[in-house]
């Protein structure tokens, strides 16, 4: 009876730490390796060395969504930025600064008025207002 219950013990004690680790998503679990023999049991045995697992990725949590660049919409990636936009941006972070805007005389005599949210950037979604209003007024 003894033998039985340590037999038990040893059994539960050996599952804890999976059930532990299964319950913290947090942190991916490590891969377990199989251990290869030092030297094969006969002479006419081959060994096959064992082939580590491939670790899981790690899920993406559920708000971590990719998102654009700042002050680029959404649909900014589905469609081709517009040429001039694109020209303008010299470090491609998606907006077109005070600095950018010199490289064109019509963007930097009318930055301030496209920079609708004051934050000194252009960003697609100003510009593609600012062009729409612009081909309104040529109307």
């Amino acid at each position: 009876m003894k033998n039985i219950l340590t037999v038990l013990a040893l059994a539960v004690a050996g599952s804890l730490p999976v059930a532990v680790t299964a319950a913290d998503p947090a942190q991916p679990a490590t891969p377990a390796q199989r251990a290869t023999p030092a030297t094969p049991a006969t002479p006419t045995q081959s060994v096959t060395p064992a082939v580590p697992a491939t670790p899981a990725q790690p899920a993406t949590p559920a708000g971590a969504a990719k998102t654009p660049p700042q002050g680029v919409s959404p649909e900014a990636g589905r469609t081709e930025l517009p040429p001039m936009f694109k020209e303008l941006d010299q470090d491609k972070d998606g907006q077109i600064s005070k600095d950018e805007s010199k490289r064109s005389a019509e963007t930097q005599s009318s930055f301030d008025s496209m920079d609708t949210d004051h934050n000194g950037k252009i960003s697609l979604v100003e510009w593609s207002a600012a062009d729409k209003a612009k081909q309104r007024s040529k109307q």
